[in-house]
């Protein structure tokens, strides 16, 4: 049996794009360039507050461009895309959470090379 004279309730907030204090989250949700995963069933309509992203490489869908946005990648628990089980017992290059981290950043290395040359990626320095 434990005795304790104190408890200490810690939790994080639901998440919500409309009460986000991120100001490029809030500025581009308030333009209507990202939303919140929707979960709909026959009877009921709610939003989720997670940021919508694609399942398959993390790129944050654009209702303004009713599809994905080309170089915005979101990763992690204020998604709707989150991998679970990072220590899973495959091996690790098939875990879910390394598929995913892998998946995210091959986008992000093909939004790059479409923007820059070759040759300028070469010569940056990170």
């Amino acid at each position: 049996m434990l005795h304790a004279t104190a408890l200490i309730e810690a939790y994080l907030p639901r998440p919500s794009l409309d009460r986000t204090e991120d100001p490029l989250l809030r500025d581009l949700h308030r333009a209507g360039a990202l939303t919140d995963e929707v979960i709909a069933d026959p009877t009921h309509t709610r939003r989720s507050g997670l940021l919508a992203v694609s399942a398959a490489d993390g790129h944050v869908l654009d209702p303004s461009l009713s599809g994905t946005h080309p170089r915005r990648i979101a990763l992690g628990a204020p998604t709707n895309s989150r991998a679970v089980a990072a220590f899973a017992r495959p091996p690790a290059h098939e875990r879910p959470a390394f598929r995913q981290n892998d998946a995210v950043a091959r986008a992000l290395l093909c939004a790059l090379s479409a923007q820059f040359p070759k040759r300028e990626m070469a010569t940056s320095t990170m």
